[in-house]
Parts: structure tokens; C-alpha cells; sequence
């Protein structure tokens, strides 16, 4: 019996001015660290962050990364949903500036090919400055519209997939809305 191999983008929404000189060397590392995570990564970039040139444009070049040009518009969950729209995969793991994803990866596509009817998957998030709690960051393509979904949440375990916000990734962000709700 074949069986295809569930896929998992990564969706990174750069907000905010564009501060090349601090963001650039956190941005490369996020990139190369999610392209190693999914099979896809899609960058909204709501200002010009990615200079040619730079270490980040750089690594943007790889083939499964994609860079969408859009605006914030002081919205987040807009800005998260325009990024999914362009998203191929069959999940979808949201993901901020800055923030470093650990993962099994194996033990997570097989978790991810048997959660057929589940919208979302809750998340460990290790944040320094909010605590220790679990998000809905993982997101089933088929089972969520518009960057909504209803229905059970499932939980991803922490030896499977962990998120980490550094101090300065939540500093920027006021409150998480919409995909990125507490579970």
C-alpha cells in the first residue's frame, strides 16, 4: 500500500520597521532552522527585511523558501493568513520572528499523517517572559479556513515539538490573536 508523505510548512510573518542590522543575523538562523524543520517555509514580509545582499536575503534563495511582500496594518492574524494563503503543505506550524523551533522530526510527520481529522495541534511554547504554556501553532491545511478552525485541539508532546521565544521576540509582540491563541 503506498501512502503519501504528509507535508509541513513553516509561516514566518516579518512585522515592523525594517531593522536590517539587528534582525538580519536572527533572521538567517531562523530561516536555515526552518527550512531544516519543513518542507516549506513562507515569509510574509511586511517590510523590506530581506536586503540583497544580506546573510537573510541569502538564505531566502533556498528553493523552499517563499517570500510574500505585504503590509501589517497593526494586524497580526491578517498578516498570519495572508502568509497561509500561500502555503502548499498540508500543515501549516506558525512561527514569529525569532523564535527557535526543536523538534523530532520524524515522531512529528508520523504524528501529522495519523491526526487526519484534527483542525489543530497545540503547541509547548517556552516563553521567558509569559511562562511556560501551549499555543495552537500547528494548523491542518484541510481542516481550517481563513486561519480559523473549530473542533478538538489536539497536543503535539514537548519531546516532539517545542517552540522557544527569546525576550526579544515577545517584547515586540503585544498579544497573540487568532492562529496564535492559548490552548
Amino acid at each position: 500500500m503506498t501512502t503519501s508523505r504528509t507535508t509541513l510548512a513553516a509561516c514566518l510573518v516579518l512585522q515592523g520597521a525594517a531593522d536590517t542590522a539587528t534582525l538580519a543575523p536572527a533572521l538567517e538562523q531562523d530561516l536555515r532552522g526552518l527550512v531544516a524543520v519543513a518542507d516549506e517555509v513562507v515569509v510574509y514580509d511586511t517590510a523590506d527585511h530581506l536586503t540583497p545582499g544580506s546573510a537573510a536575503f541569502e538564505a531566502t534563495l533556498h528553493p523552499a523558501v517563499t517570500v510574500v511582500s505585504g503590509f501589517w496594518a497593526d494586524d497580526r492574524e491578517r498578516a498570519q493568513e495572508a502568509a497561509l494563503a500561500h502555503v502548499g503543505a498540508d500543515w501549516a506550524l506558525c512561527v514569529l520572528a525569532g523564535e527557535r523551533v526543536t523538534t523530532a522530526p520524524d515522531l512529528l510527520r508520523d504524528l501529522l499523517q495519523r491526526a487526519v481529522d484534527v483542525p489543530a495541534m497545540s503547541v509547548r511554547v517556552d516563553d521567558v517572559v509569559r511562562g511556560t504554556h501551549r499555543s495552537a501553532r500547528l494548523l491542518h491545511r484541510g481542516c481550517v479556513s481563513s486561519g480559523a478552525f473549530t473542533g478538538a485541539v489536539a497536543e503535539v508532546p514537548s519531546s516532539v515539538l517545542t517552540v522557544h521565544q527569546p525576550v526579544a521576540t515577545t517584547a515586540r509582540v503585544p498579544a497573540q490573536r487568532g492562529v496564535f491563541d492559548r490552548v
